[in-house]
């Protein structure tokens, strides 16, 4: 005879998004239960590549996201530390000719507007920036 369970949400996957959400479900005072085909961060977060990415978004609701997870990220790392392997970056949008700049350069503007800090760098600085 099998038990029947019961709970508020159930979190598909154990992994990195999984144990998020798991995590901010539970402290919103439902009650979560995960499930997964193997262990706790067993395998890998299909979607994602390890970037929490800001400078591809145009303002609107999936730059919000994206900011209030590099906000959520940063907060995990300040309690759990090192174990976390959160690591803050930058990232670098180049521009391969004057109209490309100009459209980069009208596209920063308007996240610098949503909150995101996105400067420009001069061509003779790129190497300062990112040298590989």
């Amino acid at each position: 005879m099998s038990e029947s369970l019961t709970c508020d949400v159930v979190v598909v996957g154990a992994g990195m998004a999984g144990a998020a959400c798991a995590l901010y479900a539970a402290r919103a005072g439902l009650d979560v239960t995960v499930v997964d085909r193997g262990p706790v961060a067993g395998g890998t977060t299909g979607a994602g590549e390890g970037n929490l990415l800001v400078s591809d978004k145009a303002p609107g609701p999936e730059l919000d996201l994206a900011l209030l997870s590099l906000r959520l990220w940063a907060e995990l790392a300040a309690v759990h530390g090192p174990d976390v392997e959160y690591d803050a970056k930058g990232g670098l949008v180049v521009a391969e000719t004057p109209e490309a700049y100009d459209g980069l350069r009208a596209f920063a503007d308007a996240q610098r507007a949503a909150g995101v800090t996105a400067e420009p760098v001069p061509a003779g600085r790129l190497h300062d920036v990112e040298p590989r």
